[in-house]
């Protein structure tokens, strides 16, 4: 693994509830991530994953433990939904998120917007406004706004979750070759299985609640990737074995 850029040591999370008790969400959880790596991280629902990106980036504390990541000025978050703002063109969104990001900056960006927006295979459509895109081409906006600020690491909140399975498959074509040539840090929450084995460098396994780690598996296979590929095959059931789906039933899916 190359130099790590997360490091989560022993990281718990618990919410205050009704009646004075309280709700453990994550627990001992421990893991690094190196820079340039593509992790996923998969688990049942309520297992915490959500919750261990707003620690991540910035938006919660840890209740105990210790994490080493960047700073939240240096981090880009991809939501499920695109969340544009409707009454600003493409290029516009990309434009006030960086701005915004300028500010205290010590560098200069290293691209221009072009350059992000002809990444996502949007440079026609810098001047339309978002009611005017598809669902993929509104996510695809996203992540280009994300990357635009040139973050030291990406979160992705199940960002093709909403979409169609058909435009899912072709987001997770274009993230996947926008990874290849650029190698950004990401972390990629997803329920899918195999989106998780086909997009990844390793992948992340949580228990259900409150989630721990169960298994930090890496893919050693080249992209783009197929079920029928030996390694592939083999995480997959490593996988669909720790979150308690068995042969039979991996077969009905």
């Amino acid at each position: 693994m190359s130099e790590p850029i997360i490091t989560f040591d022993k990281v718990c999370k618990s919410f205050d509830i009704a009646g004075g008790d309280s709700l453990q969400v994550l627990d001992d959880i421990s893991f690094s991530v190196g820079d340039g790596e593509f992790v996923a991280v998969l688990g049942p629902s309520g297992s915490g994953k959500s919750t261990l990106l707003n620690i991540l980036s910035g938006l919660q504390n840890p209740t105990s433990g210790l994490l080493d990541a960047p700073s939240p000025d240096e981090i880009g978050f991809v939501f499920q939904r695109a969340r544009l703002l409707p009454w600003r063109t493409v290029e516009q969104n990309l434009g006030i998120t960086r701005a915004a990001r300028a500010e205290g900056r010590r560098t200069p960006f290293q691209r221009d917007i072009a350059d992000y927006l002809a990444a996502a295979g949007l440079s026609d459509y810098g001047g339309f406004y978002p009611a005017a895109l598809s669902g993929g081409m509104q996510q695809r906006v996203s992540i280009a706004r994300a990357l635009a600020t040139e973050p030291a690491m990406l979160l992705m909140d199940e960002p093709f979750s909403a979409l169609d399975e058909m435009t899912a498959r072709k987001q997770r074509a274009f993230l996947r070759d926008l990874w290849l040539k650029r190698r950004s840090t990401i972390v990629f929450v997803t329920h899918n299985v195999m989106e998780a084995i086909t997009l990844a460098t390793s992948v992340i396994v949580l228990s259900a609640r409150p989630g721990r780690v169960l298994d930090h598996i890496a893919i050693d296979a080249e992209h783009p990737r197929s079920l029928t590929d030996p390694a592939v095959e083999s995480v997959y059931g490593r996988v669909m074995g720790l979150l308690g789906v068995g042969e039979r039933d991996r077969a009905a899916l």
